[in-house]
Parts: C-alpha cells; structure tokens; sequence
C-alpha cells in the first residue's frame, strides 16, 4: 500500500472516531433534565424555629402541574412526606416538621380511619427555610439549578404505596412582588 493510501485510511478513521465520541458529550444544557419547578426566596416567620425570622425557600412555577389522587379504604394509615436537596448543605435547610405530623408535610400522621380519595400535591409541600444568620449562604444558592428529591409514603394497614421524585429545580434569587402573590395565593388555598 502507499504512504497516500495509509494516510487516507488513517485520517478516515480518526474523523469517524471523532465523530461516534462526539455524541458521548452532552450539550451544556440537556433536555435529560429540565427544569421541573421554579423557586424564589422570600424572608418570613416561622414559630417553630427558635430565630422566628428566615429566609424562605418556595416555587412560584411549575412547569407542569403535578397531582396525585390515591383512592383507598384502611382501618389505619399513616402517611409521611420527606423532601431534600441532597447537593447542598443539609445542615443550612430545615423543612416544617408540623406539617408533616398533620398528614401534610414532612414527618408523619398515625391512627385516622379512612375511606376516601386522597389528593397530595407533592410540591405544595415543599418549603425550606435558612436562618437569616445563613444570608451569605443564600445568596449563592441565587441563578443555580439544583436536584430535588421526595417521597411519599402511605401506609394503610396491609398496603403500602410509595411515590418518589427526583427533579431539577431552579432557584432565581430574591422573590419579586409578582412570585410573592403566587405563592401567597397558592398558600392561601392551601390553608397555610
């Protein structure tokens, strides 16, 4: 074979080489993994945290409503709802617990007899609050994307049912007047 030949071969199969790996590497931005919610921080009060004053963590968008509705009949149930950002710092981020021991938040609810339809709008449950001595600590959490984990769990005696979601989420930075009534209002509806 000929020096032109080799040469030939040998730059037809590195372009193909380079060209097969070049579809191993994502773009910047992938639609793997779009954003499922948009969350903003607001200052609030809270009772249950000893400051009282925080920096609350909450969506205002969705991209796409989520609900579920579970139909079920138990003597006794019991549900929990746990949430996380497991990429940042756990110990900066606190979730309401009380919720949770009413059936409606993190943590858990024992001993009500049900018969009914059950609708959980898992990211009504969502809300982290940061201590206002963590301010710097919110900041950075400003314009980043980030994973959000939760689960769902219903106990009903001899059945159990677990729904779980682990989301991208995008968290915009200070809260405008606009995302503020959103939330107020979906709060507002939710008895909160």
């Amino acid at each position: 074979m000929s020096v032109r030949v080799i040469y030939k071969l040998c730059i037809f199969i590195a372009s193909a080489f380079a060209f097969c790996n070049a579809a191993d590497f994502p773009d910047e931005k992938s639609d793997d993994d779009p954003i499922f919610a948009d969350f903003c921080v607001y200052k609030d009060v809270v009772s249950w945290i000893k400051n009282d004053s925080v920096y609350a963590l909450s969506y205002y968008k969705m991209q796409n409503e989520f609900t579920i509705t579970i139909d079920y009949k138990s003597t006794t149930s019991s549900s929990i709802f746990g949430v996380s950002l497991p990429d940042l710092d756990q110990k900066k981020l606190q979730t309401d617990l009380v919720r949770g021991v009413q059936g409606e938040g993190a943590g858990s609810y024992r001993g009500r007899k049900y018969s009914r339809n059950r609708v959980v709008k898992p990211y009504d449950l969502i809300d982290f609050y940061i201590l206002q001595k963590d301010s710097l600590y919110v900041k950075t959490l400003f314009g980043t994307t980030n994973r959000l984990k939760w689960e769902y769990l219903l106990d009903m005696g001899k059945q159990k049912q677990k729904i779980s979601g682990d989301n991208v989420i995008y968290i915009s930075g200070f809260c405008t007047e606009e995302q503020l009534k959103i939330i107020r209002k979906r709060k507002k509806g939710n008895g909160n």
